[in-house]
C-alpha cells in the first residue's frame, strides 16, 4: 500500500508589506514636493539672469563697426 505524502503551503504575510509601502509612499510625494520647489527656484534665477541680459543688451547703445551711433 502507497504512504500518504504531507504537501504543506507557505504563506507570505501581506501585512508588512503594507506597512512598507505606506511608509514609502509618503517619502516619495515629500521628495516630489521638494524636487517642485527646487526646480520652481532655479528656474525663477535662470530667468531673472536671462531678463537682466536681455535689458542690458536693449539699452546698449548700438554701434556699427566699432563706432558709437547717436541715439
Amino acid at each position: 500500500m502507497k504512504q500518504k505524502t504531507v504537501r504543506r503551503v507557505h504563506h507570505r504575510h501581506t501585512a508588512v508589506r503594507t506597512r512598507r509601502t505606506q511608509t514609502d509612499g509618503t517619502y516619495l510625494v515629500m521628495v516630489r514636493g521638494w524636487m517642485f520647489i527646487v526646480m520652481f527656484a532655479i528656474m525663477l534665477g535662470v530667468g531673472a539672469i536671462v531678463g537682466n541680459f536681455v535689458n542690458q543688451q536693449l539699452n546698449a547703445a548700438p554701434q556699427v563697426a566699432g563706432v558709437q551711433t547717436q541715439r
